[in-house]
């Protein structure tokens, strides 16, 4: 079994906001480890109340091989937090998360700097012209450009970011599929 595999099955049981995956991943080597332990050794090391021991305790790993597949069919990347490319800004909070999804180069991220570029949906033409000229010249200067996909700032920015032959990270606010 590929070891991605075990990697997306752990992030389908631990939910993004509580700190599941940090108390995993400091008293077990990795997922698999995980995936094979009893479940008195995973209520001891989260807690019996925690909320995601169910999904913890379900070992199936149908829905896990599924995005794997479907990630290697559309050459989406898989990075895992034991990877040496993952963020070490990402890396160092409380609730890191256990992969990211990306498709593309990936960008020096602990070498780098970044700014997130972010804001309505509704532009005056004065804030399209701002931002669009913000991250061109951010981007001409060697800065990575974050920002949403959607319309208004988020899109602005990073075609500005473009336009300047600069590097851009868009994040997306739904799943890869």
């Amino acid at each position: 079994m590929n070891e991605l595999v075990y990697w997306i099955w752990l992030s389908l049981c631990c939910s993004p906001d509580t700190s599941t995956f940090s108390k995993l991943i400091y008293d077990f080597t990795d997922p698999k480890e995980i995936f094979e332990a009893e479940e008195k050794e995973i209520s001891r090391c989260i807690g019996f109340r925690n909320s995601d021991r169910s999904r913890l305790f379900e070992k199936d790993l149908d829905k896990a091989k599924s995005i794997y597949d479907f990630c290697t069919k559309h050459n989406v990347g898989i990075l895992t937090y034991a990877d040496p490319k993952y963020p070490n800004s990402l890396r160092d909070i409380n609730t890191p998360p256990v992969l990211l999804y990306y498709r593309g180069q990936l960008p020096d991220f602990n070498s780098r700097f970044f700014v997130a570029a972010v804001g309505t949906r509704t532009l005056s033409d004065y804030g399209r012209r701002n931002a669009f000229k913000i991250c061109y010249d951010l981007a001409s200067a060697g800065t990575v450009i974050v920002s949403g996909m959607a319309i208004g700032v988020d899109g602005v920015s990073l075609a500005g970011a473009l336009e300047a032959g600069g590097e851009t990270i868009a994040i997306l606010g739904s799943g890869i599929d």
